[in-house]
């Protein structure tokens, strides 16, 4: 029987490290990442919520998460929700039911082993793009980026979704690079993921273009499609059914668009929530959770058409100017992490610190990307532009709605620490090739360190 090319990368022994400064680099580096994973890991305990993070959308998914334990299915209230995706709420459920009240620790135990699975991803990737000791810096990166160690403490989606989406781009650069089973795991995983977080189903379009643009393959392109579909399809039958057909995907999508106008980086800091209370009469607190107060608010679906008409006036509103300035400042949230610079006057003055700190290191790396790009394009240009477009349309596809760090990072930042493993990799080389040229230049390998290349043709 013909083994899978994942499995096959799983058993093999990786390729020996010829720079054993790189190897050092990414060895220290890793163990201080995975230090302070498993230290917060044991700081946060129990808790339902982490010390270190905001409480976001975690009540939420607990209380959903509580309905399903009632045998009351995906409500608040007994009122039918579409508001969270179902996967995290089942797994929540599942996890309360398996480990009782030692539910949340199990829970961040678990994700701090899916972490240490995204830091694999993330070396099986840029090895693959850069070579292995690229490799061990991007893995190294994704265990120690601050963003990407919040987030296996939370009891959110972002843990899941992040996997999900290196697993997605790990199939897309097998689709590239013409090998099987990359249009079928692109499917599975960006169908899996839109059961996750809503905004991934962006995932699947991106996936059923890249294979009609880098191999003209219709029929791979409709795979992708066809096994995303098929995996949300339960989900948006039931939907049909409770909702009469008025809710399809989601009923986030109106209020989400209004915030995207009033409260563009959804921080609810400075009174931003008031604002949205002014134009609907209502938040998401006021719908996600188990008592009466539920009862004296609408339907979701009526909730949802009315903020997406809410929606639309708040930017017809709005000048020509004040949208590309409102648009351009999401950008620079999304992006640079502005939120967690300058929007955290909630959060205690040791907090704050630590956000503009984990921002400093997210500015680095990206830096490093940046670097590890270029070398990329040319060296394998192909590669080089589905990046870039897979980029562009995540960026762009979250511009009518709340764009934040929050929402950026599963997309976007294991992108970041496969490419700075690149770009790390390529400074190291060029430093050590400028102190000891004739050493390095006849030390097996050295043309890898000159040119960094690409493993994709």
């Amino acid at each position: 029987m013909r083994q899978l090319p994942f499995l096959h990368l799983l058993s093999s022994r990786p390729p020996r490290s010829e720079n054993s400064f790189v190897v050092v680099t990414a060895a220290i580096v890793a163990f201080l990442g995975l230090a302070v994973r498993i230290a917060l890991v044991f700081l946060s305990g129990n808790r339902q919520i982490s010390p270190f993070s905001g409480v976001g959308d975690q009540i939420r998914y607990l209380t959903l998460a509580d309905s399903l334990l009632q045998g009351q299915g995906f409500s608040y209230m007994g009122q039918p929700t579409a508001l969270r995706p179902p996967l995290y709420p089942l797994f929540l459920a599942a996890m309360h039911i398996a480990f009782g009240s030692h539910y949340p620790l199990a829970i961040r135990v678990f994700q701090l082993i899916v972490g240490i699975a995204i830091t694999y991803m993330c070396f099986l990737l840029a090895e693959n793009l850069f070579g292995v000791e690229a490799g061990a810096m991007a893995g190294a990166i994704a265990l120690a980026l601050p963003s990407l160690i919040l987030i296996s403490v939370e009891l959110q989606t972002e843990q899941f979704a992040t996997l999900l989406t290196v697993l997605f781009l790990f199939f897309l650069l097998r689709e590239i690079q013409e090998k099987h089973n990359g249009a079928v795991g692109m499917g599975i995983t960006s169908g899996l993921a839109a059961l996750v977080r809503f905004n991934c189903a962006i995932l699947a379009i991106v996936g059923a273009i890249v294979c009609l643009w880098s191999r003209r393959s219709t029929k791979d392109a409709l795979l992708v499609s066809f096994i995303a579909g098929l995996i949300v399809a339960p989900w948006i039958a039931r939907n049909i059914q409770v909702f009469h057909g008025k809710v399809l995907y989601s009923s986030h999508g109106g209020i989400n668009l209004l915030e995207g106008v009033l409260t563009p980086d959804g921080r609810a800091q400075n009174g931003e929530d008031e604002r949205v209370r002014a134009a609907v009469g209502w938040l998401h607190t006021d719908i996600e959770q188990n008592n009466s107060h539920r009862l004296l608010f609408a339907t979701e679906e009526q909730l949802d058409r009315q903020a997406r008409g809410a929606a639309i006036e708040a930017w017809k509103n709005l000048s020509w100017h004040s949208r590309f300035k409102l648009l351009g400042m999401k950008l620079v949230t999304f992006w640079l992490s502005k939120d967690q610079l300058l929007d955290t006057n909630s959060f205690s003055p040791a907090q704050r610190i630590l956000r503009v700190v984990g921002v400093m290191n997210y500015w680095f790396v990206l830096a490093l990307a940046l670097v590890g790009w270029v070398r990329l394009l040319s060296s394998s240009r192909i590669a080089a532009l589905a990046t870039a477009f897979y980029l562009g349309v995540v960026t762009s596809a979250h511009f009518p709605f709340v764009m934040n760090t929050r929402l950026r990072i599963p997309f976007i930042d294991p992108l970041l620490a496969v490419l700075a493993g690149g770009g790390s990799y390529f400074l190291i080389c060029k430093y050590q090739l400028g102190r000891n040229p004739a050493g390095v230049r006849h030390r097996p390998g050295a043309t890898e360190i000159e040119c960094a290349p690409s493993h994709v043709d």
